[in-house]
């Protein structure tokens, strides 16, 4: 082991060196200010490591996705293809239904057709389910086919669709250009962690120096003059208020005497522009009454992180489902034995009565030439949504939409009084229950504008498959309207002039609480990164503040440092001259770890420096075993240089078994634990390569360059 020992000296120097440049571009990251790096370093070591959430501040979310709609949505499809398959192959047609989350019902006219359901037809449905007999209901006999999903099936579309979302959303995250996002799966769950996001610390200081300047004025106005206002070190949301030569506290009880919240700590005054509450100062400010600690209340500073422009965005991409499907308009179907559309039958019934709230207009027929021609369509209008969908959910059995039928909501602008600016309303479509063609066949989206009115617009590419379906439903339809329904909302209802194909445009509508090009934009983003398979529901958020980041970071930094000093001192006390050795290659150890993570682009969490200070303790377990079993050798009589390779030889089959056991729980760890776990796992299991590498190799280096001396006779251990 002592051949060569120059040639692995230089390679360890040479490693140590790149380890070091490897770090450095993740330490200027941390702390810009505290160096300035070559351009030939930042050209070439282009990796970091990142802080986690813990450690710098940022935003956590955890969200559910609702895989049984992601199977139903996959059954709708393939009976849309069924039905669309019999008529266009059979010449028939037929009645697809979904019962549940695993069964589709193919329903024929007569008993005899059920001849024509051949595998060029039902091919489609055939990848997914399974025909079956059925004990209990009409059977093939009657002229009904039942199909079942397997439960194999069903659980690969459930785990799809997680994994589907985990992309969608990690390309909305992207696109919106949110640096070092943290995002993966956990069970039928995403969490995604956004480091950084929650540094809003700008927003609650202007809050709370809004909320400071009402205070003084309404002080002044009571005639207790001179108040000052002090911003507390730390805290962005809070300030020191003195009113000289007079009890602070008492002043503002007697100034905002009625009107403290129950708790008579929060002050609620409509002349402050937001809640203050009384906090627990220090010291200082305790032995001074004419100084008293006041803050933005909880409330308040919820309010501040909720009205945050780019967190409110960044929440509505990440959450919105991005379902974009065509639905043709039926203005035309009677209700019943009414004869009449459905809406005017409702509306004729007098069903909507006054002080609903809900108003209904009779708008003009639209039509082609040589198409459609639909005369007198109805619409239901209403400030809210919420307002349409109680009235259609509460109307008597006789009066709900006809089967394959159903109401759908869009945003309108109107002027609901003369003279007055338009405003935001909602509006009803009567719509075909299955929609026609459904984003998941977009290709490509961009933002153009319209050429006469300047209003942004979205153009749509469809693959082939889409442009098929569009074009057949399109040809079939010239003169009626398609609905354009985007996140359960209808955003635009164009008649069809024409038959069209593959490419079409989007014109928004009114989109509450965004501007037309900003809902152009995220429309854009949302259809280029993919329709989400399901809704993503919010089980929850917690906003971690920067502060309590650099808090974490300091705390970590002591246990590393005593953990480490405590190591380093047991060494050099016990171990004599070969303890410098274990500690030369306990800090090698560190750098190794510190630059694996920059390379890996691993994450550095507060558990991670757990990790981090855990593999000290086994660094030095390892140098430990190996100093026994040459204190073992030496006192059996074996000379210095023999005591060093039997030490070595023998140790390192104990310290790779008791490494291996470790790293296997490591494993278990990174592939079952959540966030904080997995940090955990990755730094233990890097540590470990690295522990063995410097505990075996870099020691034993020293030890050899050592034994190689001419007249080495003793070792100091």
């Amino acid at each position: 082991m002592r051949r060569f020992l120059k040639l692995k000296a230089l390679a360890l120097f040479a490693l140590m060196t790149w380890a070091v440049l490897a770090i450095l571009p993740s330490v200027q990251a941390i702390a810009p200010d505290s160096m300035t790096l070559p351009t030939w370093v930042t050209d070439n070591f282009t990796s970091r490591f990142q802080l986690g959430l813990d450690l710098q501040g940022g935003l956590h979310l955890e969200y559910s996705v609702a895989v049984d709609e992601a199977v139903q949505n996959k059954l709708d499809q393939v009976a849309g293809e069924l039905e669309a398959g019999f008529r266009s192959k059979k010449n028939i047609e037929v009645q697809v239904a979904r019962e549940g989350n695993d069964t589709l019902t193919i329903t024929f006219a007569s008993p005899d057709d059920v001849a024509n359901a051949t595998p060029d037809v039902m091919g489609v449905a055939f990848d997914l389910l399974e025909r079956v007999d059925v004990d209990e209901g009409p059977t093939e006999d009657d002229g009904v086919i039942t199909l079942k999903l397997p439960e194999d099936k069903l659980n690969q579309i459930r785990t799809e669709s997680v994994g589907t979302a985990l992309d969608t959303v990690r390309s909305r995250v992207d696109a919106m250009g949110v640096s070092e996002p943290n995002i993966y799966p956990k069970n039928r769950q995403l969490v995604v962690e956004l480091p950084g996001l929650s540094d809003t610390a700008t927003e609650v200081r202007a809050a709370a120096t809004d909320a400071a300047r009402g205070l003084q004025d309404v002080i002044v106005g009571a005639e207790h003059p001179n108040p000052t206002t002090l911003e507390l070190r730390g805290d962005p949301g809070a300030f020191r208020l003195t009113i000289p030569e007079s009890d602070a506290e008492a002043v503002l009880r007697e100034v905002f005497e009625g009107r403290f919240a129950p708790d008579g700590l929060t002050i609620v005054d409509d002349r402050i522009t937001s809640e203050l509450v009384l906090m627990e100062g220090d010291a200082e400010i305790a032995a001074d009454p004419s100084t008293v600690l006041v803050g933005l209340s909880p409330a308040a500073r919820e309010a501040v992180l909720s009205d945050a422009g780019d967190f409110r965005r960044l929440l509505k991409i990440i959450e919105r489902q991005a379902v974009l499907s065509m639905h043709l308009v039926d203005d035309e179907t009677t209700l019943g034995d009414t004869g009449k559309p459905y809406l005017r039958a409702v509306y004729e019934a007098n069903l909507v009565t006054k002080g609903m709230g809900i108003a209904v207009n009779r708008l003009p027929e639209y039509k082609r030439e040589g198409g459609a021609t639909v005369k007198d369509p109805y619409a239901f209008y209403a400030k809210e949504r919420k307002t349409l969908e109680d009235f259609f959910k509460s109307l008597p059995p006789q009066y709900r939409p006809p089967a394959g039928l159903e109401i759908a909501y869009g945003p309108v602008s109107l002027k609901t009084k003369r003279n007055a600016e338009p405003e935001v309303v909602w509006r009803t479509h009567v719509v075909k229950a299955r929609a026609g063609v459904t984003g998941e066949h977009v290709v490509s989206a961009t933002v153009a504008f319209d050429q006469q009115t300047g209003a942004p617009e979205v153009n749509v590419t469809l693959d082939s498959v889409g442009a098929r379906a569009m074009e057949e439903l399109s040809g079939e339809n010239i003169g009626r309207r398609m609905a354009i329904v985007l996140d359960d909302a209808v955003r635009s209802d164009p008649v069809f002039n024409d038959r069209i194909g593959k490419n079409f445009r989007i014109t928004l509508g009114a989109s509450p609480g965004q501007s037309p090009r900003e809902a152009a934009n995220d429309l854009t983003k949302v259809l280029k990164s993919g329709s989400l398979p399901a809704r993503l529901q919010k089980e929850f958020e917690i906003r971690v503040g920067a502060d309590l980041g650099e808090q974490s970071v300091r705390s970590g930094a002591k246990a590393f440092i005593y953990g480490m000093a405590a190591v380093v001192f047991f060494m050099l006390i016990y171990y004599r001259a070969s303890g410098f050795i274990a500690v030369f290659a306990l800090l090698l150890n560190m750098v190794l770890i510190m630059a694996a993570m920059a390379v890996f682009g691993a994450t550095l969490t507060l558990p991670g420096i757990a990790g981090i200070v855990l593999t000290i303790g086994m660094a030095v377990d390892a140098n430990v075993i190996v100093f026994e079993r040459i204190r073992d050798y030496i006192r059996d009589g074996y000379t210095a240089r023999a005591a060093i390779e039997s030490g070595y030889d023998r140790a390192f089959t104990t310290i790779f078994d008791a490494q291996l056991t470790t790293a296997i729980a490591g494993i278990v760890l990174f592939q079952y634990g959540s966030g904080p776990i997995r940090g955990f796992a990755v730094t233990l299991l890097i540590g470990i390569a690295t522990s063995i590498f410097t505990g075996v190799f870099c020691s034993r280096l020293f030890f050899d360059f050592q034994a190689n001396r001419r007249g080495f006779d003793r070792v100091s251990i």
